[in-house]
């Protein structure tokens, strides 16, 4: 069975994913909000490397930043699909990212996880 990448060693800290729990939203949204918590690093350091604001990152910028990350090395198993995956993960996290960061007047960069995960609360009263 392949190793995940380095980079997935640390998505959450035990705080940050207590702090997601302690929500008490549905299995899939507190998924979701870890998934975007993860994203919103990972783009942080993309956008930081490129010179260029989270929101202005490219599909193509993503995927080869992914590419080309030693810590997302491929191992036997993983590879173009994996690097595809990823990247489009990355990418579809921008629009929720987008949401959070104009529902506070701010930039994605300087959204904070209670932020976030304020959002997805009240995304998730809005359709109760």
């Amino acid at each position: 069975m392949p190793e995940m990448p380095q980079a997935f060693n640390d998505l959450l800290t035990l705080e940050e994913c207590a702090a997601i729990d302690q929500t008490l939203l549905p299995t899939r949204d507190r998924f979701s909000i870890r998934i975007t918590v993860y994203s919103w690093r990972y783009l942080y350091k993309v956008s930081a490397g490129l010179e260029t604001k989270i929101a202005d990152l490219t599909t193509s910028q993503i995927y080869n930043w992914v590419g080309e990350d030693p810590k997302m090395a491929a191992t036997e198993g993983q590879g173009e699909e994996f690097v595809g995956w990823f990247a489009n993960l990355l990418h579809s996290s921008l629009k929720p990212l987008q949401q959070v960061a104009e529902a506070n007047e701010t930039d994605i960069e300087t959204l904070t996880l209670e932020q976030i995960i304020h959002w997805f609360e009240q995304k998730v009263k809005t359709t109760l």
